[in-house]
């Protein structure tokens, strides 16, 4: 894949070079999936249950930010709030999935947010979709049943239930993020103290003292989410639209891969079809995007 033309400079003689600094956003995007992606086998390895590990990660996401921020303001503006909200959501709902079904299945159905965007905007803004938009809801749609077409037990029907509501809730995170009076840095810090608040009672009932737990919620909390974050926040200004999108795709990708090497669990023939048709539909509908839809009128 060549780079954006935004990404190239040239040398003294002309010829065309990459600048480090113009790949740092690309560069960053790509660590920040990478350490996402560790979310599913992390979870794995914690016998607490969600609502510590949710607490604790939160915690220590929050300092690590706090850091990064060198700031604890937060301006309590409606928009900060109901992204905040949002967020606080979607890392309950994932964890919780993580816990009752596969970790193929609660990152691949989280990773249909972007069509769930297509839905909120039309349900509160009235944005009628065009043609492309309701294809890309309608076999997402398709990749989610497939999900359900596996034999499942109770505990992984919720699970997989929960992580629709998960994709739901961060589309929700994304369209919030966009209102006029949401500051994204402090909406993001804000939903870390809530699960901070909510989750870290649990910690004192619920923690045990197996080296493995602590080592993988600290990870969570400090790497897979704190440092994640960071480089989020730095590559996604230095990034172009198109490019973010297909380096953030690792994340489902991978998160999966991990779980299946370190833990021998694979999603089932069915869930695993309906994984690529989600990713693959994501992926086309923002390519679609980006490269045709403004030369097509109105479809």
């Amino acid at each position: 894949m060549y780079p954006p033309n935004d990404i190239i400079s040239y040398n003294e003689k002309g010829t065309k070079i990459m600048a480090f600094a113009n790949r740092k956003g690309p560069i960053c995007m790509v660590i920040a999936s990478i350490l996402w992606s560790f979310g599913g086998i992390c979870i794995k390895f914690i016998p607490w249950g969600a609502m510590s590990i949710i607490g604790l990660r939160a915690f220590l996401a929050a300092i690590v930010f706090t850091v990064y921020r060198r700031s604890v303001k937060i301006d309590f503006t409606f928009g900060n709030i109901l992204t905040a909200f949002c967020l606080s959501a979607t890392t309950i709902l994932f964890v919780f999935a993580n816990k009752l079904t596969s970790a193929a299945a609660a990152i691949l159905l989280q990773f249909s947010a972007p069509i769930f965007i297509i839905l909120l905007q039309f349900v509160f803004y009235k944005k009628r979709p065009k043609l492309s938009e309701a294809i890309a809801v309608s076999v997402t749609i398709l990749g989610m049943l497939l999900f359900f077409a596996d034999k499942l037990e109770s505990g992984e029907l919720l699970g997989n239930i929960l992580a629709i509501i998960s994709g739901l809730t961060f589309a929700g995170v994304f369209v919030g993020n966009k209102r006029p009076d949401t500051n994204p840095d402090q909406a993001l810090f804000m939903g870390f103290l809530i699960n901070s608040v909510v989750g870290l009672p649990f910690v004192f009932f619920q923690m045990t003292a197996e080296p493995v737990a602590w080592i993988a919620v600290i990870f969570l909390g400090i790497v897979q989410v704190g440092f994640a974050y960071v480089f989020f926040a730095v590559g996604i200004k230095n990034t172009p639209a198109l490019l973010a999108c297909l380096i953030t795709a690792m994340e489902p990708i991978l998160n999966p891969v991990w779980v299946a090497l370190a833990t021998g669990e694979m999603p089932g023939i069915f869930a695993a079809f309906g994984g690529i048709i989600i990713v693959v539909t994501v992926i086309g509908y923002n390519i679609w995007v980006e490269k045709y839809q403004n030369k097509v009128d109105k479809i």
